[in-house]
């Protein structure tokens, strides 16, 4: 299965207008068969990128807590497969979006990737910005 490798996420808070600039990058590296099967059959979607912020928690129940999940997705394979893809998200949010519990917060992006033909789906998460939004 293909992987997710070079997970960043980064944040640019503008306290005075109240918005955060959000920044996730990572590389995506896919197999030689897979590779092989997406210049083969390039007509088809064979892959989903997908990317989400998450509120870190480490509090008794532990859960984190779901914050947002971006518009863009993308489609592999493109118009020139290669075996290593980079892609980033970006988006402008108020910051209250990022606010997930009082004091400092701990964000991270969550990447993911579905093979779209065997349903299969793994994740990678970046590390983590700790900042009071």
């Amino acid at each position: 299965m293909a992987s997710i490798t070079n997970a960043t996420l980064a944040i640019q808070h503008d306290r005075k207008k109240k918005l955060a600039n959000v920044t996730v990058k990572c590389d995506v590296n896919f197999t030689a068969l897979e590779l092989c099967q997406m210049k083969s059959c390039g007509d088809g979607r064979h892959f989903k990128l997908k990317c989400q912020l998450w509120g870190a928690d480490s509090g008794l129940t532990g859960a984190d807590d779901f914050l947002y999940t971006f518009g863009t997705a993308f489609y592999f394979p493109d118009g020139s497969p290669t075996a290593t893809e980079a892609r980033t998200f970006t988006v402008t949010l108020g910051e209250g979006v990022l606010d997930e519990d009082w004091g400092q917060d701990e964000v991270y992006a969550k990447l993911l990737l579905t093979n779209l033909t065997s349903a299969a789906q793994i994740s990678k998460k970046t590390n983590e910005v700790h900042h009071n939004f």
